[in-house]
């Protein structure tokens, strides 16, 4: 398995009218060297939304990112998996070169993966995998789904913690910096949110533009992360370092029962 965890990639960009302008990503912390490396052959671009139907936001999604990678790593073909596509969803996903996760709201795309079977039919794949903000989070074993929609730190049926793909035992939180001064119902979300929740189960933190490289047996960390554990939480490695964070992982978050809370 091959699978990049990132906070986002960097797409596109937005004109004085609000439109959404695709341009090359890039290679910030190496990340296209090491899409590159790892897709072989160009043939498949997959992207599997984050919601099963809402095809008209999918479609923008999906339209600008192809648009982005064919400036930056072209395709010959790109599939879009949603409600419209499920029932061949095992199809594209075996023909897949690159599957890419997209974000979204992390227990409404769940919903999505769990509905077309996506933890079984991903596990033998050959793709290379790369995760944006909720879909890098929804590939954990454990999902760690902080809330991020009003109401939902207030609402006693949310679930934060949910069962993912389970292609990686790293719980991440991305857009951290981001989002480090912003308030929810009423709440700080570092301290009255993310601090909390790290004394329940660690997860690893970062920003835009870093990102986690695991292929099942080494966990490679690129740019700036924090990890939260215990209540609270501490950086771990530097801006435009590669960090080797393998000995964190199966110390921190192999082994460990599921939570439901």
């Amino acid at each position: 398995m091959k699978l990049l965890l990132t906070s986002c990639l960097d797409l596109y960009s937005k004109n004085e009218a609000g439109e959404r302008i695709a341009h090359n990503f890039g290679n910030n912390n190496g990340i296209l060297d090491n899409i590159k490396k790892l897709t072989p052959k160009q043939d498949n671009f997959v992207f599997v939304a984050s919601v099963e139907s809402n095809h008209v936001a999918t479609d923008v999604y999906a339209n600008i990112t192809f648009e982005s990678f064919a400036l930056t790593f072209p395709f010959k073909n790109y599939i879009v998996l949603d409600g419209r596509t499920k029932d061949k969803a095992k199809e594209i996903i075996e023909s897949a070169d690159f599957i890419f996760l997209c974000g979204g709201h992390v227990p409404t795309q769940n919903k999505f993966f769990n509905n077309i079977n996506l933890r079984e039919l991903i596990r033998n794949t050959n793709a290379l995998i790369v995760g944006g903000s909720a879909g890098s989070m929804n590939c954990a074993d454990i999902v760690y789904a902080q809330p991020e929609l009003e109401g939902e730190t207030q609402d006693p049926n949310y679930v934060k913690y949910l069962r993912g793909l389970g292609i990686t035992s790293i719980s991440i939180l991305p857009h951290f910096e981001e989002r480090i001064n912003d308030m929810l119902d009423g709440k700080r979300i570092l301290t009255e949110i993310s601090m909390p929740d790290g004394a329940v189960r660690p997860f690893i933190a970062y920003s835009d533009g870093a990102y986690i490289l695991d292929d099942g047996k080494t966990q490679i960390m690129y740019g700036k992360a924090f990890l939260f554990e215990s209540g609270d939480y501490k950086q771990i490695t530097e801006d435009g370092s590669v960090t080797n964070i393998t000995n964190l992982v199966n110390n921190k978050f192999k082994n460990t029962k599921s939570i439901n809370k």
